[in-house]
């Protein structure tokens, strides 16, 4: 746009005069950026309609106003690198492979205020590599950054990277960062990287450490309400450690680490906050400030622990001889029922190990801890509040001997209430039911019965919908599809269209909210069927009888001439009538279940009623 046109826009809208360098930048040929929209270029200025044409990246002209653009668009110089990109992408592509931290600096050192928000870098170089290669190249490149003396981190704006006109050491910028946040956590946290340097290092900036200790002496002096126990013993560990590296005493400080934990009204949870390489340290700290309860204090620790803390508990217990006493723990939780999901997870792991044998012992490997498991397994299933995975179950179907170990000693009435406990079980689909009921059926043949009682119950039950594998995988993956790809499509172009402007006009946005009713319904209606689906492979229909899983061969009512037909009856979601293949919900098929050969039935085809005579009934598996 030439002055003349700038001048009669700011005429008439005389607030704009601060925009007047944007808008003198609006010209011909020229880049900007659209929050929404992205990358886009300026091809031409209508002064009739007083319009800017602009095409964006997804290729759509958009006629503009010009007020509009200096308010909401970044209008891009020259030499702005997406705008040599556009040039040369060739040249841009290799610059940002090869050397990705000189053009950094050189984006950061040409930046107003010299510095670049990593926000704006993905903004750039994902329009450069892509999404899924900008991750990987943003790995690689931030850990280049982190060792480059000219670039650092902002210690006043998160994730925002700034230009140093003097380079100075790793151990300089520590000190200074310390100085300069506010925060008592960050200063903690940086505080630690200190006990990571060489000795000669700790040495030669000794004077700056007994700064850091004042630091943090001040910040466990002030009680400061932001700061967890957790975060006050990690400060009060790295105080003492820094004041052993300068070689002063320590025994005025205060609090101590042991006073924090005897204040503590929950060591379970201060130790979930802690760094698992502290975990060792925190046990030797309970022995100090518990010195005649210690023990206890270290099982109740591990009767609630979780993860690598519940390993590193006995690993402690048993170095100090408290063999026996760990031994009579597992006995007494097991018969408490009160062994929790990681314990268990961790007593099947090691159940074999020699080093844990007399901890182990053959008494706890019994059908009990079987009963624990399932328990644990469910309790832990009824608590999630999402799909997230359950270690122990998966241990549980991967482990082919661990059925055989515990039901040993079992008697089969144990193994018949393990086994109910394992078809009512939460978690469990069906498919991994039956591969651990298999297991269950080796041992003991003779809950065969049981389990085939149980899976015609739960035919006969009106709310559940038995249905092959391949029909739940398929439905399955149709409901993945519509969460991951779908729906996020549909919620970007509802986003999109009421960029457009008015909505009671916008045809588009109308069309992505109609399609939204559609998608969110189908969405509903899978996970109704898909929490309903009980999978079978119908393998224990009766050959006696018309089941689920049954083929039938029918002939018409004119003897031994008339005609024969033959149906399959499967799953809710199997029916293919081109291959004779009925869903057993069917009208067809329900006139058919529970029939046996040489019974008449009578059958409704369209609008003609006819009598059949059921001829054979073999299993559809045995055809396969």
């Amino acid at each position: 746009m030439d002055k003349t046109v700038i001048e009669q826009i700011v005429r008439r809208q005389p607030l704009l005069d601060r925009e007047l360098v944007k808008l003198e930048n609006i010209k011909e040929g020229s880049y900007c950026i659209h929050n929404s929209w992205g990358l886009g270029h300026i091809e031409a200025y209508d002064p009739v309609l007083n319009k800017l044409k602009i095409i964006f990246e997804d290729r759509e002209e958009r006629l503009m106003d010009p007020v509009f653009c200096a308010k909401k668009l970044d209008i891009l110089a020259e030499n702005h690198i997406l705008v040599q990109y556009k040039i040369d992408p060739k040249a841009i592509e290799e610059r940002v492979k090869n050397t990705p931290v000189e053009l950094l600096f050189s984006l950061i050192e040409n930046h107003p205020h010299q510095e670049l928000a990593l926000s704006e870098i993905e903004f750039i170089f994902k329009r450069i590599l892509g999404e899924k290669e900008f991750r990987r190249w943003w790995t690689v490149v931030k850990k280049l950054l982190a060792k480059d003396p000219f670039i650092v981190l902002s210690p006043k704006r998160s994730n925002t990277y700034v230009f140093r006109e003097q380079p100075i050491s790793v151990e300089d910028e520590v000190i200074e960062q310390i100085q300069m946040h506010k925060d008592p956590a960050k200063k903690i946290e940086i505080a630690a990287r200190i006990l990571k340097f060489s000795r000669e290092s700790q040495i030669a900036m000794a004077t700056e450490i007994r700064g850091v200790l004042d630091d943090l002496n001040h910040i466990m002096a002030g009680n400061d309400k932001r700061l967890s126990t957790a975060q006050k013993l990690m400060c009060c560990w790295i105080r003492n450690d820094l004041t052993e590296v300068i070689g002063e005493d320590m025994e005025y400080f205060e609090p101590t680490a042991e006073s924090l934990i005897r204040d503590c009204n929950n060591l379970g949870k201060l130790v979930e906050e802690l760094p698992a390489s502290y975990f060792e340290r925190f046990l030797l700290l309970v022995t100090c400030a518990f010195p005649d309860e210690w023990e206890m204090r270290c099982a109740h620790l591990l009767r609630n622990s979780q993860g690598r803390f519940t390993n590193e508990c006995i690993l402690f217990l048993t170095e100090r001889g408290c063999h026996d006493f760990l031994k009579e723990c597992f006995r007494r939780w097991l018969n408490e029922c009160s062994l929790k999901s990681p314990l268990l997870h961790w007593i099947i792991k090691n159940r074999h190990v020699r080093k844990f044998a007399d901890i182990i012992s053959k008494e706890l490997i019994n059908f009990k801890l079987l009963k624990a498991i399932f328990l644990a397994i469910d309790s832990e299933a009824l608590a999630s509040t999402s799909s997230k995975r359950i270690p122990l179950a998966e241990l549980v179907s991967e482990d082919r001997n661990l059925i055989r170990d515990l039901l040993s000693d079992a008697s089969e009435e144990n193994a018949r209430d393990l086994c109910q406990m394992l078809m009512q079980n939460q978690w469990f689909d069906a498919l991994t039911k039956r591969l651990l009921l298999a297991r269950f059926i080796k041992e003991f043949p003779s809950v065969q019965s049981l389990i085939s009682e149980k899976v015609s119950d739960k035919r006969l039950e009106d709310n559940s919908l038995i249905v092959s594998r391949t029909s739940f995988d398929a439905k399955k993956k149709e409901y993945e599809i519509l969460i991951n790809e779908k729906i996020p499509a549909n919620k970007k172009a509802i986003e999109t269209a009421r960029e457009h402007g008015d909505l009671s006009e916008n045809s588009e946005y109308k069309m992505a909210r109609q399609d939204q009713e559609l998608l969110l319904s189908r969405r509903d209606q899978l996970e109704i069927d898909l929490k309903k689906a009980h999978i079978i492979d119908f393998s224990a229909v009766d050959k006696n009888t018309v089941g689920i899983g049954s083929i039938v061969r029918l002939r018409s009512d004119g003897g031994e001439a008339g005609e024969t037909v033959e149906y399959a009856i499967l799953g809710a979601w199997d029916s293919d009538p081109d291959r004779h293949i009925l869903s057993y919900k069917t009208p067809l098929a329900q006139a058919l279940l529970s029939r046996r050969v040489g019974d008449d039935v009578e059958l409704t085809m369209g609008d003609k009623v006819s009598t059949w005579k059921i001829e054979n009934i073999a299993r559809y598996v045995d055809s396969n």
